[in-house]
């Protein structure tokens, strides 16, 4: 077991309904980290779960290639979904490639839809300040991200068909939307250790949605462009 890290737990979490919504929802997710000589990923910690295969160039560079899952949206989910019909997502195939100077991670990303309805691809451009605090056992880090999205991710997340405009319940008009930066993040995140095995988590994020995300129906007149979702939970490392 020296070769790996392991660290399990479960974390509850208050997230719009759909993205786009201004109604939340509260999920208890299990919340777990296990890496291989740093090569190796599994992971819920970051995004949806996943399984990567990472590598390092010195202290300063590292690339991952991986997959992740990421949740369906129901038109169940809300009423503005009512009579658009589900959007089925599933798996998401992810490149990245990260560098790191002092306490400062820059990062990009390239996700891409394997199958389901979405088959969108999205590119994301971020960075993080993170730094030790209370005897290093605690963690804080600051980050921001911006996320630009391709016309089939943004049509079939916050497009309106003319047939789904006929179907739906809440008389929306068609509404196509193109490509162009989707939205806009910060995240604050701190991590502290309650003991040598034991720490407690939390995650707070706000993302501003752009173009033509922003100007979704499903946005301007049913939901909000302002995004919020917070995450507090309790991990046990071996």
């Amino acid at each position: 077991m020296d070769a790996w890290e392991v660290e399990l737990g479960a974390v509850g979490r208050v997230s719009p309904e759909y993205e786009g919504s201004d109604e939340f929802e509260f999920d208890a997710l299990p919340y777990f980290h296990l890496t291989w000589r740093e090569t190796l990923i599994v992971t819920a910690r970051d995004g949806g779960p996943g399984v990567y295969v990472q590598n390092h160039w010195g202290n300063d560079f590292s690339a991952k290639l991986g997959v992740r899952y990421e949740g369906d949206r129901d038109e169940d989910d809300s009423d503005a979904l009512k009579g658009l019909g589900d959007l089925d997502i599933g798996a998401v195939g992810v490149a990245a490639i990260a560098y790191e100077t002092g306490p400062i991670e820059f990062s990009a990303e390239v996700a891409h839809d394997l199958g389901g309805d979405r088959e969108g691809t999205t590119a994301t451009v971020g960075a993080e300040y993170a730094k030790m605090a209370f005897n290093n056992r605690g963690r804080w880090a600051l980050g921001v991200s911006l996320t630009w999205a391709d016309d089939d991710y943004m049509q079939n997340s916050f497009g309106i068909s003319g047939t789904q405009a006929v179907s739906s319940r809440n008389d929306y008009s068609p509404f196509d939307a193109a490509s162009g930066l989707k939205d806009a993040a910060i995240s604050a995140s701190y991590n502290h250790a309650v003991s040598d095995h034991v720490s407690v988590l939390a995650i707070a994020k706000y993302s501003r949605l752009l173009g033509d995300a922003a100007d979704s129906p499903l946005v301007d007149d049913e939901g909000d462009a302002n995004q919020f979702q917070g995450v507090l939970g309790l991990a046990y490392r071996w």
